[in-house]
């Protein structure tokens, strides 16, 4: 037992610290991390690990799992690393076209307010330009994605907002002033 709450303290620092370096972790992760900590876990799998897992988040309400669309975790410190964050690194690394869509909605539907395309080059995205203007095309002719609308400010700042959360007229008029009203009115 005793052996069983130090293995645990391992998952929470273990978590925390990848979380302070923005990285979320998979449980072969926590593995691998956890053997190199202390040799007794050698024999630890995934089906052990399990139950110390769910004990961990239970405890510590700062500890977090986000899932892909297979169910697989992600685990994350919300001390360190938002959810938000983390959903952004977890649909980065399936899909970057779904990733885009999703930003654009969420920003959409929550603030409402349009997404600056150039914002998806910075982090947590980190897109090249190729990569986004595949992504455009890509949505351009795909079912899926046809809420997803371009306009361009009369400075040429392209922005993306989704016409299911966003009217036209309101989506181009708060682009232009976050790109050009903003800047010009102290």
């Amino acid at each position: 037992m005793e052996h069983q709450a130090e293995i645990c303290a391992n998952i929470v620092k273990i978590i925390r610290e990848r979380s302070e370096t923005g990285q979320l972790l998979k449980v072969d992760e926590i593995l691998i991390e956890l053997r190199r900590r202390d040799s007794e876990t050698e024999d630890l799998d995934r089906k052990a690990l399990a139950p110390l897992l769910e004990q961990v988040l239970e405890e510590n309400p700062d500890l977090k799992a986000i899932y892909d669309r297979n169910g697989i975790p992600y685990y994350h410190s919300i001390e360190s690393l938002s959810e938000t964050y983390g959903r952004i690194l977890v649909w980065k690394s399936e899909d970057p076209l779904r990733m885009i869509a999703e930003v654009v909605r969420k920003n959409s539907q929550l603030y409402p307010r349009p997404v600056c395309l150039d914002s998806f080059q910075e982090p947590p995205f980190g897109l090249t330009e190729e990569e986004i203007v595949e992504c455009l095309n890509t949505m351009a002719h795909h079912k899926d994605y046809q809420d997803i609308v371009r306009t361009v400010t009369s400075a040429g700042t392209q922005f993306l907002y989704s016409k299911d959360h966003l009217d036209s007229d309101h989506a181009i008029a708060l682009a232009e002033w976050s790109d050009v009203g903003q800047v010009d009115n102290p």
